[in-house]
């Protein structure tokens, strides 16, 4: 049984990866705390954050001062967020509970999900991404993936984080229950419609590169719910607006990508900003305060 724990990692170095806690992070904690009702959240950190959107959101924290990982299995990790990958499996390994990186929205409870040792999402043509995992305390996945870390690579990207999980979990199916990418990742950051979190309106050349992306992967997209994707965007006059917000409020958070979104979207974000935006993600977190302010 996985512990309704969740933990956050923020702050392995002291320029927090160039980006300060912003709104951003903030609806992360905010919307854990509103949408799953945790026994705890747990910043886990090395470099104190500070700032208005830090001090409304310490509230809502356990805090534990960590030193980042520099070694793995004596290999050198160079990278900030190589850092942050091997920590969390070392968290989740000693303490169970569910990870979630900083720049996700939750939407709908974990909570059917607990019953599992371990659980990942699909990130669509790529793998299981790390950025949530949720895990029973001593899952042997967890331990698994951990011990693959013997042959990390420094200079290697995304191979521990999502290529390494999806193959362990064809290995171990037992270990592991898998989520389809509409759980967590959707939408990717290479989807166009993507834009429709963020405005009201798309261009039509934007929705024909959507439909063009879905046709073209309908194989991958068989074992899920693709033709809910495609007669969004053949309804109406090609407007998937209805659809696609109805598929992401069954959603059970969103990851906003901030390695690639933060300065198109996620830099500048604020209350003002969202008041003025006709996007999916303002409607989201408007409905999720609403509904934890009304009686």
């Amino acid at each position: 049984m996985i512990p309704n724990r969740i933990h956050f990692i923020f702050g392995l170095e002291p320029t927090f990866g160039g980006k300060p806690f912003s709104f951003v992070h903030y609806l992360a904690i905010a919307t854990a705390a509103i949408v799953n009702r945790p026994d705890e959240i747990v910043l886990h950190y090395m470099h104190r954050p500070d700032g208005e959107w830090w001090e409304r959101a310490e509230p809502l924290l356990r805090l534990n001062r960590v030193r980042a990982p520099e070694t793995v299995y004596g290999r050198t990790i160079k990278h900030f967020a190589h850092k942050a990958d091997v920590l969390r499996l070392q968290i989740l390994k000693s303490e169970g509970g569910i990870y979630l990186d900083a720049d996700t929205l939750c939407v709908s409870p974990f909570s059917p999900l607990l019953v599992h040792q371990t659980v990942m999402g699909i990130e669509a043509n790529a793998g299981l991404c790390n950025a949530v995992v949720l895990a029973e305390k001593g899952s042997p996945f967890i331990a698994t993936w951990l011990e693959a870390y013997r042959d990390f690579n420094a200079d290697d990207w995304r191979t521990h984080a999502v290529c390494l999980p999806y193959k362990l979990s064809q290995l171990h199916p037992d270990q592991v229950h898998v989520e389809p990418e509409f759980s967590f990742f959707f939408p990717t950051y290479d989807d166009p419609m993507h834009v429709l979190l963020w405005h009201e309106e798309i261009t039509v050349r934007q929705r024909l590169r959507g439909l063009a992306r879905i046709v073209a992967n309908i194989p991958y997209y068989a074992s899920g719910d693709w033709p809910v994707r495609i007669s969004g965007y053949l309804r109406g006059s090609l407007t998937p607006r209805a659809a696609y917000l109805a598929r992401i409020r069954r959603c059970y958070c969103l990851h906003l990508w901030e390695s690639l979104w933060w300065d198109p979207y996620l830099k500048t974000l604020s209350p003002a900003t969202l008041r003025e935006s006709g996007g999916m993600y303002a409607r989201l977190v408007e409905d999720l305060f609403h509904t934890v302010e009304s009686p």
